[in-house]
């Protein structure tokens, strides 16, 4: 049983909150309840967003049907050194091998359906999830709560996009870049040769292998294997730095009412969307 949060006319407050009081009881049925309405974006600026309208069973990611991903995990809780500064060159061999490897499973693997096949053709896909946030900032001591420890925390993020986004780009000056690029050159094939030319040098300048690198869940934002401290939703601006989101959660949060649930998913929602503060509501698919 999944739950799709959408946006929902204010006025329905008594029906709103019925709602979440039943996601809140259903809360431990599955391991994916509740999702949002978001996309999938490209750190590659000449590629669009996707809707992302399905969940992934294995990782619980958003993604758009039809989509062939290959995963990985980094936790930056495994790279801290005692004095709590992370071994940013041990983060970067582990980042790089995680496009390498990506790279070879595209090449490799059978993926089944011809969609699938096509689609890992077309958009090599990878999806590293970065966790670990709220285990660095719990082992630095730090506050969660602190502009200064989430303005650390988009630092590190940059870090780590840059890490793979220049390993995805050494890749497609090497092999190619992402075949997605030249559906769209296709689709220019009519325009004047000025707007052409300034499209090659735009894929000179920006193209990558991979359409799709990062992937966060908010749920990462807490330390892990510990009931869930509101403290640390502070951070959850970090999902602003991920191509996708998963919204599998392996901590717990029976010590939350559901007062506390719904203004977590609010304010998840209003990220990933910029900023509005529009109502929100579920539908169950």
């Amino acid at each position: 049983m999944l739950f799709v949060i959408e946006a929902c006319d204010r006025r329905s407050s008594q029906h709103t909150e019925r709602i979440w009081q039943h996601l809140w009881e259903l809360r431990d049925a599955v391991p994916v309840s509740v999702v949002l309405p978001t996309v999938v974006s490209s750190p590659c600026p000449l590629l669009a967003e996707e809707t992302a309208d399905t969940v992934c069973s294995a990782t619980g990611m958003q993604v758009p049907q039809a989509s062939a991903w290959v995963p990985f995990e980094v936790d930056l809780s495994h790279f801290l050194n005692s004095n709590g500064d992370i071994r940013l060159q041990a983060l970067e061999k582990a980042l790089t091998e995680c496009v390498d490897k990506g790279e070879q499973h595209h090449d490799a693997c059978r993926w089944g359906a011809t969609s699938l096949k096509y689609d890992s053709w077309l958009n090599r896909r990878l999806a590293v999830a970065i966790r670990g946030w709220g285990g660095v900032v719990q082992r630095r001591g730090d506050d969660p709560r602190r502009f200064r420890t989430l303005r650390e925390l988009l630092e590190l993020a940059e870090f780590v996009t840059a890490t793979l986004v220049t390993r995805s780009r050494a890749l497609a000056e090497q092999r190619g870049h992402c075949p997605a690029l030249d559906v769209t050159d296709t689709h220019l094939a009519g325009s004047g040769p000025e707007m052409r030319a300034r499209w090659r040098r735009a894929v000179d300048d920006t193209a990558l292998r991979h359409r799709n690198l990062t992937m966060m869940s908010p749920w990462d934002v807490f330390p892990a294997g510990e009931p869930a401290d509101l403290a640390y939703v502070d951070l959850l601006p970090l999902l602003r730095c991920a191509n996708c989101v998963s919204f599998q959660r392996g901590v717990d949060i029976s010590h939350w009412n559901v007062n506390e649930f719904r203004r977590f998913y609010e304010r998840i929602s209003a990220i990933l969307q910029g900023g509005s503060d529009a109502g929100l509501i579920a539908k169950q698919v």
